[in-house]
């Protein structure tokens, strides 16, 4: 019950500790593991980012893990669309408009640093705005891009920090076709997969279990359905007089070794592998369209 009377601010919390440690920090997508007394948050889609120093998170996901309840609200008047997160929890509101700096709690105005934003569908705040919480310990541990809360709730068995080594990235040198496949291209919509092939890129389709390809022709879209046994597209960009090549293969049933292991009836993502220079690693790929976006 305390945990649930404070959930409001501890989500007004979780940022402050973020605020000084990474203020030195690029502003690029960081890989950032949030932990709830132990208990890593998952994700599913968008996942948090560093901004202008600030790392932001997907507010729905951290506030649910603390057990809050969240509304969102889309109201049109004219040309202007009005976006508003209302986060709930026992006596505790939190009123917040997507866009804006300027957030209510209760009948608190709280001034962000970066403004609440939609992205990929969801609404960013920045971790630093929670700041000045009672009762909640927020800890940054930099070697390990971990944020730490705690509620007070005794962790005797915390969940292991993903490997840094697992998350995606690029070959130093090695991201120029990222930026023209990831960024305003390839995407999923409505349980199909769209891409328009790059001209410099060599893209051919295999299909499931068989070495039998197609090569596709650079300028054209092309439109998949995404549907378990679709097969994959594997992608390259020859770099002149450089040893290696920008390889990615994306997995159109929506797998892909270990990612996305158990499926919806409507598959809703694809998987992207790739090279982040030292190991072979895997995302999907609206994880690998924030990391372009910020090339």
């Amino acid at each position: 019950m305390i945990l649930r009377k404070r959930v409001c601010l501890i989500l007004l919390s979780v940022v402050m500790a973020f605020g000084y440690a990474i203020s030195t920090a690029s502003a690029t997508r960081a890989n950032v593991t949030v932990q709830v007394d132990g208990k890593n948050v998952t994700f599913p889609d968008a996942k948090p980012y560093v901004e202008q120093s600030r790392v932001l998170i997907p507010v729905r996901f951290v506030s649910e893990s603390l057990g809050a309840k969240v509304d969102y609200k889309k109201e049109t008047t004219g040309n202007k669309v009005n976006r508003t997160i209302i986060i709930t929890q026992s006596d505790k509101t939190v009123h917040m408009n997507v866009n804006s700096d300027k957030v209510l709690v209760g009948d608190k105005i709280i001034t962000l640093d970066v403004p609440a934003r939609l992205q990929q569908e969801r609404v960013y705040v920045p971790l630093r705005f929670v700041s000045e919480a009672l009762g909640a310990t927020v800890d940054w541990n930099s070697s390990k891009s971990l944020v730490s809360i705690s509620t007070g709730a005794v962790v005797t068995d915390p969940e292991p920090v993903p490997d840094p080594k697992n998350e995606f990235g690029w070959k130093p040198g090695y991201n120029e076709l990222a930026k023209e496949l990831f960024v305003n291209n390839a995407k999923v919509s409505n349980g199909k997969f769209t891409i328009t092939i790059p001209k410099d890129a060599t893209v051919s389709y295999y299909p499931k279990n068989s070495l039998k390809k197609t090569v596709l022709t650079p300028g054209k879209q092309y439109t998949y359905a995404l549907k378990e046994g679709q097969g994959s597209l594997s992608i390259d960009l020859i770099y002149p007089g450089k040893p290696e090549s920008e390889h990615y293969a994306i997995f159109l049933d929506g797998k892909g070794k270990e990612i996305n292991a158990t499926q919806s009836v409507e598959i809703q993502d694809v998987v992207v592998s790739g090279n982040n220079g030292k190991w072979p690693v895997e995302a999907t790929l609206s994880e690998v369209v924030q990391l372009a976006e910020s090339l």
